[in-house]
């Protein structure tokens, strides 16, 4: 069909003549270069899918996308393909990299110490040295799956930061690095401001919620104590601005009311008690976070009751702040 429309227009052209003719010539060469382009993309979106499939890391619906850039190819649409086409390369992207990372998984920790006990040198330097957080904060009590965790920062002079956090080779899209500030309204946070968050909620405070947006095996590797697990798909729009499924739509609803304290009447959302939420990610050059924000926002969620930790887990392991591994 898309060809027969392109040969119609040619052969328009033809018939008018002169400078008509010529606008139309080029709107057909512009068609032609969406093709391509379009063409492309769907060829590196399937790329990336086999990548992610390579370490049993592909995602359920990255194939889907790539149908369905495909046959809007077919149906002459190639804005719509490359949209589409796009999604998937970034869900393969993604799944690589999360993959990857976690098949050379050896500790579930973000530190390594090693099993020997430290030497007498560096047992002095530990013991000489204070390791506090600021000079008048020495460590954060949170609750945490029910058990008490304190937070503070590392003293082990041998401890590292873990190779998932000092890789630099990161392709963009989807590892672009984000923008200082995520949106209109919504506060960019850094480590004292997160753990200030979490005393409000160790102390009562009912409307502060603090939000890993990571998938389950990145947080088994650590995450900050007293956050709650709301992986980032769990509140992604497609492109149409609406959830893949109506699964997906009723746990989107689920979230927001029983976790968010968020209310739905009469088809409209109302925001007015909901919490205020700390989201986080894996670091400055993680989408996940950014995307729920930019999703919350879309439905209503108002802007000064989100706040961004822009820096992440990179940010917090590389002061040496506590982790737990659930």
């Amino acid at each position: 069909m898309y060809m027969k429309k392109r040969l119609s227009a040619v052969l328009l052209a033809i018939c008018l003549g002169g400078g008509s003719a010529g606008l139309i010539a080029a709107d057909v060469k512009n068609a032609d270069a969406k093709t391509s382009e379009a063409k492309a993309m769907i060829a590196a979106a399937e790329e990336a899918r086999k990548r992610a499939a390579s370490v049993d890391s592909e995602w359920r619906d990255t194939g889907d996308y790539i149908k369905q850039a495909q046959a809007a190819l077919e149906a002459g649409k190639p804005d719509d393909a490359i949209r589409l086409a796009k999604m998937a390369e970034d869900q393969g992207n993604l799944g690589y990299e999360q993959g990857f990372s976690q098949r050379e998984l050896k500790l579930p920790s973000y530190f390594k110490v090693k099993a020997s006990a430290p030497s007498a040198a560096a047992a002095t330097v530990m013991t000489s040295k204070e390791h506090k957080i600021t000079p008048t904060l020495t460590s954060v009590d949170v609750m945490h799956n029910g058990r008490k965790v304190s937070i503070g920062r590392s003293a082990d002079a041998e401890a590292e930061i873990p190779k998932a956090y000092t890789t630099t080779d990161r392709e963009c899209p989807p590892f672009c690095i984000q923008p200082m500030s995520i949106g209109p309204g919504v506060d960019t946070i850094g480590e004292l401001d997160v753990l200030d968050y979490l005393q409000r909620i160790a102390k009562g405070d009912p409307t502060v919620l603090v939000v890993d947006s990571r998938s389950p095996e990145w947080r088994v590797r650590g995450t900050i104590p007293g956050s709650v697990s709301v992986p980032w798909n769990k509140i992604n729009l497609d492109i149409q601005g609406s959830f893949d499924d109506q699964q997906a739509a009723e746990s989107m609803n689920d979230i927001l009311q029983n976790l968010f304290h968020a209310r739905k009447a009469n088809g409209t959302w109302d925001f007015r008690n909901a919490k205020t939420l700390v989201l986080f990610c894996n670091g400055i050059w993680c989408p996940q976070s950014a995307a729920n924000i930019r999703t919350l926002t879309k439905l209503g969620y108002p802007a000064y009751k989100l706040k961004w930790y822009r820096g992440g887990m990179q940010s917090w392991v590389s002061v040496g702040l506590t982790t737990v591994n659930n």
